[in-house]
This record gives structure tokens, sequence and C-alpha cells, in this order.
């Protein structure tokens, strides 16, 4: 095994830990109410791992004046984690649908 494969190994397991969020006490959900939205807003954000970071597709559901909850599939498993805003862009796919096909996109998912 090449040392690129067992980079690529070694963080596959590191995710299997799952992601690391924000804590309670860095939301401050007092302070910092949250919005939601639906349908969710595709972006590009990066998770933390306990031994990397990965950049993922995912959407918006919920953020406040300063992180953003983020959802994502890593293959069939679903997760939802707060990371801080600065980590998180819109997707340029976002920018080019038009309301219909966006929320068209969520009714045919459901």
């Amino acid at each position: 095994m090449g040392p690129e494969q067992a980079s690529e190994l070694q963080a596959r397991y590191a995710r299997r830990a799952g992601p690391i969020g924000l804590t309670t006490e860095e939301l401050d959900f007092e302070q910092f109410p949250a919005s939601h939205r639906y349908p969710g807003i595709p972006v590009k954000a990066w998770i933390r791992f306990l031994n990397c970071a990965e950049l993922v597709d995912g959407e918006v559901l919920a953020w406040t004046a300063r992180a953003v909850e983020v959802t994502w599939n890593d293959g069939p498993l679903t997760y939802r984690t707060w990371v801080w805003s600065s980590a998180v862009t819109r997707r340029e796919d976002w920018n080019k649908m038009n309301l219909g096909e966006r929320t068209s996109r969520d009714r045919n998912s459901q």
C-alpha cells in the first residue's frame, strides 16, 4: 500500500468517527438565535473529522449570525452538524436554477 492509499484509508476511518461540530457554548443560541429555511440552500462546506477535514456538497436548513447547520450524505448515511459560517459557500449550481427547478428537486426526492 502506497502513502497516498494509506492517507485515503486514514481519512475514511477518521470520518467513521463522525463529524466534529460546534458546541452548545460556541453556538450560544440565546444570543444568536437560529433561522430556518426550506428548501435548503445547496452549499460546499468544510467538515472537520478527528484527523482530517473534507469539503462536502450539502445543504443549509438553519443558521445563526455566526454558524451554519449543514446536512450532507456520505453513501447511505446522512449527517447534520453545525460549522462556522466561514467554512461554507453557496454552490454555483444554485445560482443557475430558477425557483421552480429548486423546489421540484425537493418534491421529487420525497
